[in-house]
């Protein structure tokens, strides 16, 4: 498999690197990862050049992921200079991000830097891209613990942006996507932050149990799907979404290159006895049963032992 996708791959990021980083920040330009309803999400001066021409958090992140991997995967094939030169654009653009987008005033990163002339600082907050800073270790250490805790939410979640734009109705603007949701609720367990994975896993389930299905998004401040401009029932980056909180989160499966490693993090309000039985990974199958709660592995039983 590895030898069929590291040749696109590697080739995609090849004329990246030659075409779209930003000679003066370092930064990947380009439009905000699926943010893209254009004057739902961006000021109304920016036309597709201007948008083109921004360096956005959340796509930056995404850059930073697909160097990382791919560097990874030349390093299994043999490809060590390509890795290394992977390696070092990632490890530069990690610079960048960390240089040009972290305001330690707010403490997270502004949503993205744009402009004709001159580059100014767009302050908003993206969820998205706040979230794989912290999964992906572009934000590391105390810089992730405080993003963690000061990055803007509301009753109803975390809002794909914030502040939303007053005169757009809900969609990207004004709004809840629980896929977006989700992964909040990873980093917010990989910094520790039970009150905020809590806060996340209860915007998820609302929803999901007041409607009766995943919905693609909801209003920010009343939490109804009703009023946004587009929306789908049984959304599957929704249901996805809503599935990594019993995989991933609850009952803690971590996927790495060669094995499955376990990490559970449970609120105290959700401590219970759960099992997930017949669970396919590679050639085996397994039942899972995790106690307790908390994020630290009291013991381990494998087959009983």
């Amino acid at each position: 498999w590895l030898e069929k996708v590291y040749p696109v791959a590697k080739k995609s990021l090849e004329v990246d690197i030659r075409t779209i980083y930003d000679e003066r920040t370092g930064l990947a330009k380009g439009e905000s990862s699926f943010i893209d309803w254009r004057k739902n999400s961006y000021p109304l001066w920016m036309e597709s050049a201007d948008i083109y021409d921004s360096k956005c958090l959340g796509t930056n992140i995404v850059h930073y992921v697909a160097l990382t991997s791919a560097a990874e995967m030349g390093r299994i094939l043999g490809d060590a200079a390509s890795a290394e030169i992977f390696d070092a654009k990632a490890s530069a653009l990690k610079e960048a991000v960390n240089r040009h987008l972290w305001m330690d005033d707010k403490g997270y990163y502004a949503q993205f830097l744009a402009g004709r002339n001159d580059d100014i600082l767009y302050t908003k907050s993206e969820t998205l891209g706040q979230s794989l800073a912290i999964l992906y270790g572009v934000a590391e250490g105390e810089r992730a613990g405080r993003l963690s805790q000061s990055m803007p939410v509301v009753d109803f979640g975390a809002p794909v942006f914030w502040p939303w734009i007053p005169d757009q109705p809900p969609y990207h603007n004004r709004a809840v996507w629980p896929f977006v949701q989700s992964f909040w609720v990873q980093a917010s367990a990989k910094t520790g932050n039970e009150a905020g994975v809590l806060h996340g896993i209860a915007a998820v389930w609302r929803a999901a149990m007041m409607y009766a299905t995943n919905k693609e998004n909801y209003v920010a401040n009343d939490g109804n799907w009703r009023g946004t401009q587009v929306n789908s029932s049984n959304m599957l980056w929704s249901l996805s979404g809503n599935l990594s909180i019993t995989f991933r989160l609850l009952m803690g499966i971590n996927y790495n290159a060669e094995s499955i490693t376990f990490r559970p993090f449970v609120p105290k309000n959700l401590k219970a006895d759960r099992k997930v039985e017949n669970f396919k990974y590679r050639y085996a199958t397994l039942d899972i049963s995790v106690s307790g709660y908390g994020d630290s592995i009291k013991s381990f039983k494998l087959d009983g032992a």
